[in-house]
Order: structure tokens, then sequence, then C-alpha cells
């Protein structure tokens, strides 16, 4: 890399670093309304694994076709992930979020006037493309436009917004099945309702600015001075970046990947992020999106009875989804993903248990275990990907990092109900243990701690090398 380029590179992290040492009156304001998304999306998801039933009953689909359309979503937010990622390093994180929840209001409506199983397992793989792009943006957008140590705490929100998106949909669910209507309006009224919260977010989010990185990354100092200052109200980049705009190179995919493995600590970071970005989502798609399901099929209680017991479980998880990222200061982000994940190896045992012998104290008692520790073990993944990544490629390393928990997701989603039918919920579910006992090791003995981290100081006193 000649000097000249080094100095652009050296200018661009002095600004950052500037930049994560700020903090706005509404900062707060745009975090939480990046993580709303995941309300949303969550409350779509989980949809499909309380009107399953119903599906059954109006459709008669395949074990395979079932499975598939659950997973259609997780397999359509994989592309999402990564296209997202990219195009929001490329075109801008404001672009992107509004494009995203537009494009998913439109799905979600698409999905209640399916005609056939087949139709509706295509339109949730298209519907999959937004959920997944907003994710991978929506983190990236947090990281750049709120301070150090507050914006990962705000972005480990995002499971307590997807325990209250799980709420939304059992409380709808079960309205409808106190209702006693039909199913064929049930499936449809219950997966085009989505839109609605999506509309209201996207009006919500009309307002939000450009990040002044984005701006910085591409070169274009100018509009990055004047959306620094009137965001944060003090012209923090005048001393930063020149007063004019320059052509800067972009960073490719190979040398971003490069890039995060080169430093042994966002190696490592890295590394983690994934495994427990794939954990996390295995581990949940594979036992409690399917929990409903088991307790039906068990007979224990009648589908009303399942909800409720179903939403007691998940007030629980919210609480802890919502306690997890206060503890972040005194524990970090290595020890919450150590209790989470040790939590949920024993919390599937204690509902294995409850399962084998028909007892449904035991296995309420056990998702609850498994639950709370599921919303610690998931809060950190995609944080510590999205923070320790560089801005110039923190798009795409955020997108690729979410590629992990939909892979795990769709994969699960599809194969699991196959899987329970040839080796029984026992069985399968003794398998899953396995996974957060990996993850658990992973936090050990990979992760290092990366709480409160940000762009070194040091870029501060390089900095003005491109201007000198």
């Amino acid at each position: 890399m000649s000097e000249k380029n080094l100095a652009i590179y050296d200018t661009i992290e002095h600004a950052k670093a500037v930049l994560d040492r700020q903090e706005a009156p509404h900062a707060s304001k745009a975090g939480w309304l990046m993580v709303t998304a995941l309300l949303i999306e969550s409350w779509d998801i989980y949809s499909m694994s309380f009107i399953m039933t119903h599906l059954k009953d109006v459709f008669h689909p395949s074990a395979g076709l079932l499975g598939f359309t659950s997973a259609g979503t997780q397999l359509g937010a994989i592309v999402g992930a990564i296209l997202g990622g990219w195009l929001t390093d490329k075109f801008g994180r404001r672009n992107i979020f509004m494009a995203s929840m537009t494009m998913f209001a439109v799905c979600a409506v698409a999905q209640g006037c399916a005609p056939s199983m087949e139709v509706l397992a295509v339109i949730r793989c298209i519907a999959g493309i937004p959920v997944g792009a907003d994710v991978a943006n929506g983190f990236t957008y947090m990281m750049e436009i709120m301070p150090k140590g507050k914006r990962e705490v705000m972005a480990n929100r995002w499971q307590f917004m997807f325990s209250l998106g799980i709420l939304c949909a059992i409380c709808l669910v079960t309205a409808f099945e106190l209702g006693s209507m039909h199913p064929n309006v049930t499936w449809r009224i219950i997966l085009a309702i989505p839109a609605i919260p999506a509309v209201l977010l996207l009006l919500a989010r009309h307002n939000l600015p450009e990040t002044p990185t984005w701006y910085v990354e591409h070169g274009r100092f100018v509009e990055a001075r004047k959306v620094a200052a009137d965001y944060y109200g003090t012209d923090c980049l005048a001393d930063v970046v020149p007063d004019h705009d320059m052509q800067l190179p972009r960073v490719t995919w190979g040398e971003a990947v490069k890039d995060l493995f080169a430093d042994p600590f966002t190696r490592r970071s890295t590394i983690f992020a994934w495994i427990s970005n794939f954990v996390q989502a295995l581990e949940n798609y594979s036992f409690s999106f399917y929990l409903p399901t088991i307790l039906a099929g068990l007979g224990i209680a009648t589908l009303v009875q399942n909800n409720l017991a179903m939403f007691a479980v998940y007030c629980l998880a919210s609480v802890s989804a919502f306690v997890g990222p206060l503890l972040l200061k005194k524990i970090g982000h290595k020890g919450l993903s150590q209790w989470g994940f040790g939590l949920v190896a024993v919390g599937i045992v204690i509902s294995v248990v409850g399962i084998s012998t028909n007892n449904m104290l035991i296995i309420i008692a056990g998702s609850g275990v498994m639950l709370w520790g599921h919303y610690w073990s998931s809060e950190s993944g995609q944080t510590v990907a999205s923070l320790v990544a560089k801005p110039a490629y923190r798009g795409a390393a955020s997108g690729i990092a979410y590629t992990f928990v939909k892979l795990a997701s769709f994969v699960t989603l599809w194969v699991f109900p196959t899987l329970f039918e040839n080796l029984g919920v026992v069985k399968a579910d003794l398998i899953v243990v396995i996974f957060p006992v990996i993850a658990f090791l992973a936090a050990t003995f990979i992760l290092p701690e990366v709480f409160d981290h940000a762009v070194s100081a040091e870029s501060l006193k390089k900095g003005g090398e491109l201007k000198d």
C-alpha cells in the first residue's frame, strides 16, 4: 500500500476514533429503532411455530415441505445478510434500512395472500432477504451512531426485542384460538399483521441520518462534517478530515476477511462470533421453536393451554434478555456467553427428562432455564462481530456473521421435523446439547474480552498525516 493510501487509512481511523467518543442527544432512540426490527422479525418467524398445525389442517403438506416453509425466511435471510452487508458498505446505512423495511412490509402482506403451501414457501424465502439485510445493516448503524460502551449494550438488546416479538405472536395466536376462527383465516391474518409494525417502524426511521463514519469511509468529508455537526451538535471533525472530498480506494471482500484474520484479537473475536451465532440459532430452532409442536404431540394439554404455558416461559425469557445487557459492564461478553451456553445445556437436559416422563411442569421448568440461558448466549455473538470490524467493511463483516445465524436456522428448521420423526424427541434434543457445550468452550478459550472496544487512541496521533 502506498504512503498516500496509508495516510488516507490513518485519517479514516482518526475520524472514527473521534466519532467513537461522541454522544448525540438522540443516540439511544436511533439504537432502539434499529433493534426494534428484531421484534418484527421474531414475530413473523415464531408465528410459524404456532400456526403449523393450522397449515397442516388446511394444506396437508409433507413434513419436508412444512419444514422448508418454516425455514424459508432463514434461507432468504442468508442471501439478505450477505447482500445487505455489501450494499450498506457501498450505498449507505440509511438507504438500506429504509429499503429493507419497505420490502419486508410488502412480503408480509403477500404471505397472507398465498394460495398454496408451495407459494407460501417461496414468499417466505423472499421475505427473508430484507430480514437479513436489516440485521446486518442495523448492527453496523448502531456501532457507528452510538458511543463506545453504550452501543454494545444497545446491540445486545436485540434478543430482548426478539423475545417481545415472540410474545406478540403468542398473544395474537391465542386470541384467535379463543375466538374459534377458521384455521385458513387465522394463519393468513397472523402472517400478514407484521406489515403494520413494519410500516410504523419505517416511518419512525425516516428522519434518522446517514452515519458520519460512512461518509468518511467514502471520502465524502464535507457531508461527514455537516452530518456530524447536525447530529452531535458540534463540528467534531473540523480538525480531523480535509475540507474537501476525495476518491478513496474501496476494500474488497477478500481484503476484509484477510484483515479480520490478520490480527489475533479480531481473529479470535470473529471466530467466536461465528461459532456463537451458529450455535445460538441451532439450539433455539431445534428446541424452543418446535416446543409448541412437541407439547401438542405429547397431548398433555390443549393448544390454548400450551400457548399460555409458552407465554409464561417467554415472559421469563424476556426478563433474561433485558437483564443480560445490563450485566456487560460487570461480566463482559465473555462471562455472559459462558453463563448463557451453560444454562442452555442444563435446561435442555431438564426438559428432556420432562418429555420422557410426560411431565408438563418439568418440561416448562427446563424450558425456562434453557431460554434464560439462550437469551444470554445469543446476545453477544453478532455484537462482537460488528464491534471489532473496521468501518470500511463493517457491513460486510456483520452480514457474514449473521449468515451463521441464518444458516443454522435454515438447516435446523428444515431437518429437525424429520429428525424428530426418525429418532424421537428425546434423542434428537440430546444431540442438541452437544452444541452449547462447544460454544461454552469457545467462549472460555477463544473469545478475548471485547467490552468497551473502540478504535485505538494511537490513531489519534496518526490522523493528521493526510493533511500534512
